[in-house]
């Protein structure tokens, strides 16, 4: 019997081992993977060892060391095709992430927004900074119509936060939305928390945490609030500006590949600093419409009053 070929098969964590035939051969043994298992052979015996057990006889044949050999080298080949398969579906999936976020790039974004050239930013951080001046902001923004890139980055934003995987919904549940790229360590993000609680009654919050200001500090603070559940991750921002030291410290490797993709996404935008906000028809939202429910709402309902007047 053991003469026949081995057939390796996983599914999940589960390796299974038959002699003979793939489908319907005879099971040599079934085990359960955990973290880092390991197979290796020891006087003609093949051994599985895993983290906090017992080493386990899979299989043993005295007479024939070779075979031990040739089933050792099936069960190698099964975890590299899992492996390839995990790292495969893992690209894919921050891949797409990544693309729903940089469709555009920065110089076509910038070549249908504002510039700063004629207003120098007042603040000297510059790089926590709001993308437009405070100076004539509102006008500037109510005189801009919605173009191609404004409504393809409003777009990405969309797609990229319904996936739930790249942000921390602070409100749901309203009409209109706007996007934030924050950094939790960025003193304008903190002064600016208070006002998007308020503005938050009336439109949805979805934030995009970036690690601009802290790096890695603000790494260790964000990527546990991406690992969580998209339902917990307000409570757990919250505790950022209310307590940083209650935050979880558990990491995972969805969240920094989420907190990467944001990076790029802000950087590729041509977003100049933090808190950076973004309406949901694409356009920049400068502090000065965040004043009041008024200005806000004449802000927010520009584009629309100017499709109306175009018709």
């Amino acid at each position: 019997m053991h003469s026949k070929p081995f057939f390796t098969h996983l599914i999940g964590n589960i390796m299974t081992t038959r002699i003979g035939d793939a489908d319907s051969g005879s099971v040599l043994f079934t085990c359960s993977l955990g973290k880092e298992p390991h197979f290796f052979i020891r006087q003609n015996s093949l051994i599985f060892r895993q983290k906090h057990q017992k080493d386990l006889v899979l299989f043993s044949d005295s007479e024939s060391p070779d075979k031990a050999q040739h089933l050792l080298n099936a069960l190698t080949e099964a975890l590299v095709r899992r492996q390839k398969t995990k790292s495969l579906r893992r690209n894919v999936f921050f891949g797409l992430g990544l693309l729903a976020l940089l469709a555009i790039g920065s110089h076509g974004l910038l070549s249908e927004t504002h510039t700063t050239d004629d207003t120098p930013l007042t603040r000297t951080d510059s790089a926590s900074a709001p993308l437009l001046p405070e100076e004539n902001a509102i006008e500037k923004g109510l005189m801009q119509e919605p173009s191609p890139a404004l409504t393809t980055l409003a777009q990405n934003l969309r797609d990229a936060a319904q996936r739930k995987i790249f942000t921390v919904p602070l409100t749901t549940g309203h009409p209109r939305t706007i996007y934030v790229f924050s950094d939790p360590l960025c003193p304008h993000c903190r002064d600016i928390e208070p006002t998007l609680e308020a503005i938050g009654k009336k439109v949805n919050i979805e934030i995009f945490p970036v690690s601009l200001i802290g790096k890695k500090a603000t790494a260790d603070q964000v990527i546990p609030v991406l690992c969580a559940s998209p339902e917990h991750r307000k409570a757990l921002w919250h505790s950022l500006f209310d307590d940083p030291l209650s935050t979880p410290s558990a990491s995972c490797d969805i969240g920094e590949k989420a907190l990467a993709v944001n990076d790029k996404a802000f950087s590729a935008y041509g977003f100049r600093g933090t808190p950076q906000l973004i309406s949901d028809d694409g356009r920049p939202i400068p502090f000065s419409a965040l004043k009041n429910e008024d200005t806000l709402s004449i802000f927010m309902n520009a584009a629309h009053q100017q499709e109306k007047h175009h018709e």
